[in-house]
């Protein structure tokens, strides 16, 4: 497939989808379009979306779309390490779903590191995805999506996508009314591998007890995704992927994790290439002290005793729901636990700039409106203190006295795009390619009343599954940007450069220009310095 094709391949397969997909969103609050900003206050990164029942969960709306019934198997029957598979062929893709890829973990197993999946006899019916970890424990499910003719040993590209859900909420193979179906990069000749990692208080929870037992602790969800790199190098070239050109790209949660992926040493030379999309690079780990704390408190709450191997048994026999995922400013919250093993203590940026991450390739980059659950009423600007005046003069020179739009404004920069920059700096610094990118298009019907892009908004475009959305019907353009980025995403997993897609030039990152592709209402433009003014302003205020 030559590099303009990597445009056009699926584009009638991609029309169909926008006419059909019916929508499953509900209208956002005004100033956010297409993803799952609101207002707030005090909300951190990854806030509680947990669904009802979920492991740690509370009521939200990470769960993925109602499912349908599967399809008839169909296509070649493949061999793995475990056992046979056979999935569904469809518009010129072989689906094969819920793959186990890890043994369930539970009873002794939970808040332990992923162990062997059983090995099976007959052929496994793999057409579809399998549990959920927001709705249950036995969920360690891996999926592939690989194009029609493959043959073993075809060496063709491999991405490992990592789902968003604030590591409470999400699915490998959908989530938040988005589908990961892979079918539009199986169409460019690429194998795509989604999988579900545990979530929660099952995916991250430390306790002194547990702690001092054989291994790896504290961070099982990103234990689960370390397992899922290891299934793809030892069973993707059945699917025809090559072990060696591996990309994993997630946003969100999943771009935290992709992010860590590249810092710990347990993923090293596992993948090759990372994309992160809303990565959040100056969000700080839990602290370990802060996560066994939580710990104690559950045993306490639930009047456990006993010497440490009781406390253990008792903890690993309650569900669940014991142990509430809770949010905001909790310090204890589902997030990466700094362990000093798998995760350091420090944020992406700071462990960039120590030169602590693999030197691959990488595409980095947020949307224009890129907040989840922050606070931009006019109160919340109102409540600003430090460096007011200066901050009108950055974020608002044509004195329009729109606090709202301010404060979306300044909090995307604070929370996203300065990170992003700094992550970039520190990376190609280290003598990394280095891509950078900045989501801005909207809908139509959002162009007049969303301050930005929203986080989330990217996915759907992506994927190339573009339907309606929050923001509305999209347009040509917005059919034409699933199009791009799609085919851009490609290019970089086939050969480490986004800009061998068609499509106007990726510059990588430097120094001197420190070029950004803006995906645009109008289309993809390059831009130089973006946003300088207001980076350099919120780079001033972030602490050192």
């Amino acid at each position: 497939m030559n590099r303009k094709q990597l445009f056009t391949a699926g584009a009638v397969a991609l029309s169909l989808v926008l006419i059909t997909a019916g929508s499953v969103f509900s209208q956002p609050p005004a100033g956010a379009a297409g993803g799952r900003g609101g207002a707030a206050a005090g909300a951190q990164p990854g806030g509680g979306r947990g669904g009802a029942g979920a492991p740690g969960g509370g009521a939200g709306r990470g769960a993925a779309p109602a499912p349908t019934p599967p399809p008839p198997v169909s296509g070649p029957i493949v061999s793995i390490a475990n056992g046979k598979v056979q999935g569904y062929l469809r518009t010129n893709v072989v689906n094969y779903m819920g793959i186990p890829y890890a043994a369930p973990p539970l009873g002794d197993l939970r808040w332990k590191a992923p162990q062997a999946a059983a090995k099976w006899t007959d052929v496994r019916t793999s057409t579809a995805p399998g549990a959920t970890c927001q709705a249950a424990e036995d969920c360690l499910f891996i999926n592939v999506h690989t194009p029609e003719g493959f043959k073993a040993g075809d060496k063709l590209p491999v991405m490992m996508w990592i789902y968003g859900g604030a590591y409470t909420g999400g699915a490998g193979n959908a989530g938040f009314g988005v589908s990961h179906d892979g079918g539009n990069f199986a169409r460019k000749g690429v194998v795509v591998v989604t999988f579900n990692y545990r979530l929660g208080r099952a995916g991250w929870f430390a306790h002194p007890a547990l702690d001092k037992e054989p291994g790896l602790h504290d961070n099982y969800g990103l234990m689960d995704q370390i397992a899922a790199l290891k299934w793809i190098q030892a069973n993707i070239t059945q699917f025809g992927g090559n072990p060696k050109n591996v990309t994993v790209f997630g946003e969100s949660a999943g771009a935290i994790s992709t992010l860590e992926l590249m810092v710990t040493p347990e993923a090293r030379g596992l993948f090759h290439k990372a994309i992160a999309e809303s990565g959040f690079p100056r969000l700080e780990p839990v602290p370990l002290a802060a996560a066994q704390a939580y710990g104690t408190r559950a045993q306490t709450a639930n009047n456990i005793t006993g010497t440490d191997a009781q406390v253990v048994a008792a903890l690993r026999r309650l569900p669940l729901s014991a142990f509430p995922a809770t949010a905001g400013s909790d310090p204890a919250r589902p997030l990466p636990i700094a362990d000093g093993r798998l995760v350091l203590p420090m944020s992406i940026v700071k462990a960039f700039e120590q030169n602590k991450e693999a030197h691959i390739p990488l595409i980095i980059g947020g949307n224009s409106a890129d907040l989840f659950q922050a606070d931009t009423s006019a109160a919340a600007y109102d409540a600003l203190n430090d460096r007011k005046a200066e901050l009108v003069g950055v974020y608002d020179p044509q004195r329009t006295g729109n606090k709202s739009r301010i404060m979306s404004d300044y909090l995307t920069d604070k929370s996203m795009s300065e990170p992003n920059r700094a992550a970039a700096r520190a990376h190609v610094k280290n003598g990394a390619p280095t891509y950078v990118y900045y989501f801005s298009y909207l809908t139509p019907a959002a162009r007049t009343t969303a301050f930005g892009a929203a986080h989330l908004a990217e996915v759907q475009y992506v994927f190339g599954n573009v339907g309606p959305g929050r923001g509305g019907e999209v347009d040509f353009q917005g059919v034409s940007t699933g199009q791009e980025i799609n085919a851009y995403w490609a290019a970089f997993a086939k050969y480490g450069n986004p800009g061998a897609a068609a499509g106007p030039t990726w510059a990588k990152w430097d120094d001197k220009d420190e070029a950004t592709l803006e995906f645009s209402s109008t289309g993809p433009k390059t831009l130089t310095h973006n946003q300088k003014a207001r980076l350099d302003f919120t780079l001033a205020g972030q602490p050192k």
